[in-house]
C-alpha cells in the first residue's frame, strides 16, 4: 500500500520521467525502507516520502549534473514556512514536492525539532552546490575535507530529525545540543555515508563520480580498488564502536528519559540502513 501510495505521489509531483525512471523508482522500495529504519511510525508513508525525496535529489545532482545555480540548492527554507506562513511558489519538481511534505512533516513537530529539522534540510540542499561537490577533475577530493562535505551531503542530520517526531524520542534543546548528543549524532552520520559508500560505489563510478570513500581512500595510498574498499569498512567499524561507546556514556547515570528511544531509534536506523542497501537493486556489485 505504502509503496503504490509513494508512487503515486511522486508521479503527480512530477519527480520521475520516463517510464525507465519509474520502474527504477518502484524497484528501490522506498517505502520498505522507511518501515526499516522507522518501525514503529505510525504515519509511515510521510517518512517514506522524505526518504524518496532524498534519493530523487542525490539522483538530480549526482548523476545528470543539475545545474548548481537556480533551484533547490539555492536553500529551501522558504518552502519550509513557520507554521500558520504559506510556503514560497515551486519553481521545480524537487521544490514542489518538498512544499507538499512540509506541512506533514511538521505538525508532530516542537519549535525546537521543526527548526533545527529546517537548518539541516537547508544545509544539505546546498552542499550540492560546493566547489568540492562539483568539481569534476578525475580525482577523488582530500580525506579531510571529504568527510566535511559527505557529512552535509548525505542528509543523515534530518533522518535523525524525524526520530524525534515520535514524541517519547524527542530531545529538549539542552539535551539536543550537549557535547556528547552531537558526538553520537555525527558518528552515526558517519556509519550511515560510508557504508553508503562502500555499497554505492559501483553505481557512482559508472556515473564519473568520485565522490566516495573509497576512491578518497584509493587516490590518497594508490591501494587498488579492493584494500580501499577493506580500509573503508574498518573505518565504519572503528566508528561504529565510538557510537556504541558514546551511547553507553549518555545512558549511564541520571540521563533524559527520551536518551534511550531516541539513541534506540538511531541504533535502528544504521541497521534498517545498511539492510536496505545491501537488498536494493539500487546499488550493484563494487568494481574490482
Amino acid at each position: 500500500m505504502v509503496e503504490r501510495q509513494l508512487a503515486e505521489w511522486a508521479q503527480r509531483l512530477r519527480l520521475l520521467s520516463g517510464e525507465a525512471t519509474v520502474h527504477r523508482f518502484r524497484a528501490a522500495r522506498f517505502g520498505e525502507f522507511a518501515s526499516f529504519v522507522y518501525p514503529d511510525a505510525p504515519d509511515l508513508l510521510i517518512y517514506a516520502k522524505w526518504l524518496a525525496w532524498l534519493f530523487v535529489v542525490d539522483d538530480l545532482y549526482d548523476e545528470n549534473r543539475a545545474p548548481g545555480q537556480g533551484g533547490i540548492v539555492n536553500g529551501v527554507l522558504p518552502y519550509l514556512p513557520d507554521q500558520g506562513q504559506p510556503p514560497a511558489q515551486p519553481i521545480d519538481p524537487a521544490s514542489a514536492a518538498l512544499a507538499d511534505m512540509w506541512p506533514e512533516l511538521r505538525a508532530s513537530m516542537p519549535d525546537s525539532l521543526r527548526e533545527r529539522f529546517r537548518g539541516h534540510t537547508d544545509h544539505y540542499v546546498r552542499s550540492y552546490a560546493t566547489d568540492l561537490a562539483n568539481a569534476r577533475t578525475g580525482l577523488a577530493p582530500a580525506l579531510a575535507p571529504y568527510i566535511t562535505l559527505r557529512r552535509a551531503s548525505g542528509a543523515v542530520e534530518t533522518c535523525v530529525d524525524l526520530i524525534e517526531r515520535q514524541p517519547a524520542a524527542y530531545l529538549p534543546p539542552h539535551t539536543a545540543g550537549a557535547t556528547d548528543l552531537l558526538a553520537l549524532r555525527e558518528a552515526a552520520n558517519d556509519v550511515i555515508c560510508w557504508s553508503n559508500d562502500v555499497l554505492s560505489l559501483a553505481k557512482e563510478i559508472e556515473h564519473g563520480e568520485l565522490n566516495n570513500l573509497v576512491a578518497v581512500l584509493r587516490d590518497a595510498t594508490g591501494l587498488g580498488w579492493q584494500a580501499a574498499l577493506e580500509v573503508a569498512a574498518e573505518m565504519v567499524g572503528a566508528r561504529t564502536r565510538e557510537f556504541e561507546q558514546i551511547s553507553h556514556r549518555l545512558l549511564s547515570g541520571d540521563a533524559d528519559p527520551a536518551l534511550a528511544p531516541f539513541i534506540d531509534g538511531v541504533q535502528l536506523w544504521i541497521a534498517g540502513s545498511l539492510h536496505w542497501h545491501q537488498s536494493s537493486p539500487r546499488y550493484a556489485a563494487t568494481p574490482a
